[in-house]
């Protein structure tokens, strides 16, 4: 053997050992339950804008199966209502708001079997919603707006993955919902009684990360972020390419997604970047009325938390301008 192959053969075993004992970084983890606008983060996995090795991306069931990942250290990154998030802090989880994602502009709605003619006519009746999610909310408007009570109606807890069973083999008479659970259930011939354009508070869903996480993995979740405006740009641009993908995924027809994502406000990345600037943030005023609605109301414990520690602009910043 030559001196310059030898060379190269010990170059060769040096570099593979290297990259042996490199260590194992674990991708980044993404999660959300099923609703429209999340799903752009799905479509840019199938896109290929996203590294597999860079991001492990999870659709959970139901809102309080994203909850409790989080809150367990399971996701790194998780998409949630604000109620959620302010839920996830009273419990002492350290986070960050890094972007807003929409708001639900009748997306979430209590819907009623058809002899159900008015929210009057559930006394007596039984209502199916998911605790841990805006659903409270939504009952809680239910109960402002009529003389029903805990005493009045029969309430169940329903997860969003179990609400089609529930509507057509128990006997619950209503249930709160959302996209694209919405239209499934008027296509089984359910109406709406009440939607989350009547609350006195919106329904606003935000991009939440792991506050043990924020600075070590800031240049990858931006990164995440602007792939996923990148997916919304390439749905505004190629809309039935994108609905059929996404509908494919989803086992849904590509016409319900399109009327469930016309029940929701998308908010850009500069749109997202603007309510989250400012002292306070527009985000932070919602915050803090949500957090005080929802003390009033029992939904919260105690909240000591300075909402405006909570919000970064940094991320987004990133995904944005560079």
């Amino acid at each position: 053997m030559n001196f310059i192959t030898y060379r190269l053969i010990s170059t060769f075993i040096l570099f593979f050992t290297l990259v042996s004992c490199a260590p194992y970084q674990k991708p980044l983890t993404v999660g959300a339950a099923p609703w429209p606008n999340f799903e752009f983060a799905f479509l840019a996995d199938e896109l290929g804008y996203l590294d597999e090795r860079q991001y492990s991306l999870l659709e959970l069931t139901s809102s309080t199966s994203v909850i409790q990942a989080f809150q367990t250290g399971k996701l790194d990154l998780a998409f949630l209502s604000l109620d959620e998030v302010l839920t996830l802090v009273a419990l002492g989880i350290d986070l960050k708001i890094i972007s807003v994602i929409d708001r639900s502009k009748g997306g979430d709605a209590m819907m009623a079997k058809p002899d159900i003619k008015s929210l009057n006519d559930l006394k007596w009746h039984s209502i199916g919603y998911e605790n841990k999610a805006a659903g409270a909310l939504l009952l809680d408007e239910v109960f402002t707006l009529t003389d029903l009570n805990n005493q009045t109606v029969q309430l169940y807890e329903v997860k969003q993955n179990e609400v089609k069973d529930a509507y057509l083999l128990s006997n619950i008479d209503a249930l709160i919902v959302r996209e694209p659970v919405k239209q499934q259930l008027i296509s089984l011939g359910a109406h709406e009684l009440i939607n989350s354009n009547q609350l006195s508070l919106p329904i606003v869903n935000v991009l939440v990360a792991r506050g043990d996480l924020f600075n070590e993995k800031e240049l990858q979740i931006s990164e995440f972020l602007r792939q996923f405006y990148r997916a919304h740009l390439f749905y505004q641009k190629h809309t039935a390419e994108a609905l059929t993908s996404m509908s494919v995924r989803l086992q849904l027809y590509p016409y319900i997604l399109k009327n469930a994502l016309a029940n929701t406000q998308f908010i850009d990345a500069k749109q997202a970047l603007f309510r989250l600037s400012g002292s306070p943030s527009s985000i932070e005023l919602q915050a803090q009325q949500l957090s005080d609605l929802m003390i009033e109301k029992r939904m919260l414990g105690s909240f000591k938390t300075d909402i405006s520690s909570l919000i970064s602009t940094r991320i987004l910043e990133r995904a944005i301008y560079e």
